[in-house]
C-alpha cells in the first residue's frame, strides 16, 4: 500500500521524543507493507464519518488517515497525543 505524509507532519514528528519519532517510522513502515488494513490490529475506522478516515494507534499517539480504497493509498493528514487526537477542531470532516 502506498503512504503519502504530509511535509507538517514530519515538522510534528521531530518535535517528539527520539523514541517517538522511531516508533512513528517504524508504524509508517508497517501501514505500507500491508497488504490491507484489516491485517493491522492497531487501525480502526474513525466513528462519525461515512468518509473512509482511519486512526492509527501507537503507544500514547495517533495518526490519522484518510484511505483510498482504489489506489489503496493512505495519505496521513495528523499526528496528535491521544488526548488531542479525536477533538472536534482536529478532524478534517468537522
Amino acid at each position: 500500500m502506498n503512504v503519502i505524509v504530509k511535509k507538517n507532519i514530519w515538522k510534528e514528528v521531530t518535535k517528539l521524543p527520539q523514541y517517538i519519532q522511531i516508533m512513528s517510522v517504524e508504524q509508517l513502515d508497517k501501514l505500507e507493507a500491508a497488504d490491507s488494513l484489516s491485517k493491522l490490529d492497531n487501525v480502526r475506522h474513525l466513528e462519525g464519518t461515512d468518509e473512509p478516515y482511519y486512526r492509527l494507534k501507537f503507544n500514547d499517539y495517533r495518526f490519522i488517515f484518510y484511505y483510498d480504497e482504489e489506489t489503496k493509498t493512505a495519505n496521513v493528514i495528523r499526528l496528535k497525543h491521544r488526548k488531542d487526537s479525536y477533538k472536534k477542531h482536529n478532524l478534517p470532516w468537522r
